[in-house]
């Protein structure tokens, strides 16, 4: 009698379905360590604290949120949110509304407040120091209402580093030099910025921030999906 050598068979479905779970799970878990590398070896993470950035950062009235920021700003734009060094020992969190070669302003708009008799009020920007001012679009602050008493805060609480310009009609600008930048935080109505004290210089921004990390989420699921695209911060 004669014996053939024994074959190992394989089941081709069984194989099929071994190489799909092992590219499921291992896939993910080389991208997840990638972006572990990636944020601890070149991102700087920080702890936020206050209500300043509301809604953005710290909706719920706690400290919980945190940011990773990137200290190259070579393509700091308007929008950015970043980190700035306003003192020593005091660190800001806020975002960039005019930039160096600026001038800005506070006026009415001519619109009615919604269910009031009184007027909005809105930040203007003559970009680059030239053409005609721009209202200012931010659809990131909440309460419509607190341009008002940023009008009176702008101009009349604290003019200790506002150097005002008056145009022909009258209109009182500020003009942002080469050295400064001028940032706001989102909650107005509870924000100490450039709004009360004037331009800061550029040099004292420590970063611009790239992800966010919100509450208390696993951080490494929260900038994963906004490096996917999934949630966007801004």
């Amino acid at each position: 009698m004669q014996y053939s050598p024994y074959k190992k068979t394989t089941n081709k479905k069984i194989n099929i379905i071994l190489r799909i779970i092992f590219t499921v799970i291992c896939i993910p878990i080389v991208f997840a360590m990638g972006v572990m590398f990636y944020c601890n070896a070149f991102l700087e993470y920080y702890p936020i604290s206050g209500t300043s950035m509301q809604p953005l950062l710290n909706a719920s009235g706690k400290d919980e949120d945190h940011v990773y920021i990137t200290t190259n700003i070579s393509d700091l734009s308007y929008g950015d949110v970043v980190i700035y060094k306003k003192t020593n020992d005091v660190l800001v969190i806020k975002r960039v509304i005019a930039m160096s070669g600026d001038n800005i302003m506070i006026k009415d708009t001519g619109r009615k407040e919604e269910n009031s008799a009184n007027n909005y009020y809105a930040i203007y920007i003559q970009y680059g120091g030239q053409g005609e001012f721009v209202e200012l679009v931010e659809d990131y602050v909440q309460d419509k209402s607190s341009y008002k008493s940023q009008y009176y805060q702008f101009y009349f609480d604290n003019t200790s580093n506002k150097n005002f310009v008056t145009d022909e009609n009258g209109n009182m600008y500020l003009h942002i030099e080469e050295d400064e930048i001028f940032y706001a935080g989102d909650n107005r109505l509870n924000s100490d910025d450039c709004i009360d004290y004037g331009p800061m210089k550029y040099d004292n921004i420590v970063g611009k921030v790239i992800y966010i990390v919100h509450g208390n989420n696993f951080k490494l699921i929260e900038v994963i999906k906004q490096i996917l695209g999934i949630y966007k911060w801004r």
